[in-house]
């Protein structure tokens, strides 16, 4: 299958990766003003997601594995944003 090849499941998963994404954006930029996140929700709709792909998975996985690779990377400049915030208090 082509990697330009979408489908429904596909735009699908790429739409809540993104709305994913914003939010850790959003996260970060909290953190980076100096005020505390709650990263509770992000952790179920993470697992909720995974587990619809295992299901279910989209027609260009290699679209959403890159989409997933973005989101892990910024999850993990966010997870060093807070380990520098704890160290400041």
């Amino acid at each position: 299958m082509s990697d330009d090849i979408q489908g429904p499941l596909t735009d699908e998963y790429l739409a809540e990766i993104d709305a994913l994404t914003n939010l850790v954006e959003s996260g970060h930029r909290m953190v980076d003003e100096g005020s505390s996140i709650d990263l509770s929700n992000l952790e179920t709709a993470v697992g909720e997601l995974c587990k619809r792909m295992a299901q279910m998975p989209p027609e260009n996985p290699n679209a959403v594995m890159s989409a997933i690779e973005a989101l892990v990377a910024r999850l993990g400049s966010l997870g060093k944003a807070l380990e520098a915030q704890s160290m400041k208090h």
